[in-house]
């Protein structure tokens, strides 16, 4: 329901986006499409982030404001997806990044603004929220390997994709319900979080590799009471695959549901779409834990079958 019942939506915004980038620098748009493409919820084998386009349209169904500018706002946040994960990037791996990467943000940076400038004026308290928002994102990814998030300060972690909350704001300034701002933004903060800890699960090894910081990581990190390093591949896989660390990690992610429990009714699809993050992270235990109890099983009757054979 919070995906299918837009689908229609999310092709048009996307068309809109390709026809933004397609009148950007010639030199720059065909990698702009290309990059375009790389998220297109629509296409198969795709990177999915529906939160950022599908937000504006969970809200609206609560607070309708004229289609047009829900449109308007999911487009942004397309733009400003596209911005944020190319540097991102260029962070991540500086060495691995073309001459192209940099500009190329900063010419979909100004499509992101241009669009919200359109509907906010400089006077508008959008932009004090834009501050608030960006200031977040900057102090997440500058000392997230200098500050244990996951155990210490977790909503940090969501603030890694802060910007997505602009949808909030938007909607509700555009509504004229301000005040309700700080409740989606709680709300907002621990979808997010339970995002990344689901990314985490799927990029532990990778991340192990590059030295990112990743939630299952600091789990398992604290777990074994490490303080001058990080587990290694064997410490984790011992600690997933046999003590069951990930039914722990997805506990969290349930507590974080009941959190949501409160705004459930008020904005439902933003609940459900959060209760599906919730049941992926079930699915990977339920799954690890049958295959557990499957080799365990095995085992024994592995060693049954050489008692047999010596007693004959």
């Amino acid at each position: 329901m919070w995906l299918t019942r837009f689908e229609e939506d999310l092709g048009l915004i996307f068309a809109r986006a390709e026809s933004i980038l397609a009148a950007i620098a010639e030199e720059f748009r065909s990698p702009a499409l290309n990059y375009l493409d790389k998220f297109h919820p629509l296409k198969e084998h795709r990177s999915k982030n529906y939160i950022c386009y599908l937000l504006p349209y969970w809200l609206n169904e609560e607070i309708p404001i004229d289609s047009d500018r829900v449109h308007q706002i999911s487009t942004a946040n397309i733009m400003g997806m596209l911005y944020y994960h190319l540097i991102d990037e260029t962070m991540d791996n500086p060495s691995l990044v073309s001459r192209l990467q940099l500009p190329l943000a900063q010419l979909i940076h100004s499509e992101f603004i241009k669009i919200y400038s359109e509907l906010f004026p400089s006077s508008s308290a959008f932009w004090t929220y834009y501050d608030k928002y960006i200031g977040e994102w900057a102090v997440a990814v500058t000392y997230e390997n200098e500050q244990d998030y996951f155990q210490v300060n977790s909503v940090r972690i969501a603030h890694r994709a802060a910007p997505v909350k602009l949808s909030v704001a938007a909607i509700m300034l555009l509504s004229g319900q301000e005040t309700r701002i700080p409740q989606m933004e709680e709300a907002v903060d621990l979808v997010l979080l339970t995002m990344q800890m689901i990314d985490d699960w799927q990029d532990w090894e990778k991340d192990l590799i590059e030295g990112s910081y990743n939630c299952l990581l600091s789990m398992v990190q604290a777990d074994l009471h490490l303080s001058d390093r990080r587990p290694n591949v064997e410490e984790i896989k011992q600690a997933v695959y046999v003590e069951g660390c990930l039914i722990r990690y997805s506990e969290r992610a349930e507590k974080h549901h009941h959190s949501l429990s409160q705004i459930g009714s008020s904005f439902p699809l933003l609940y459900d779409f959060h209760a599906y993050l919730c049941g992926q992270l079930k699915e990977i235990v339920q799954q690890i834990e049958a295959d557990r109890s499957l080799l365990q099983r095995g085992g024994l009757e592995f060693l049954l079958s050489r008692q047999l054979m010596r007693g004959k």
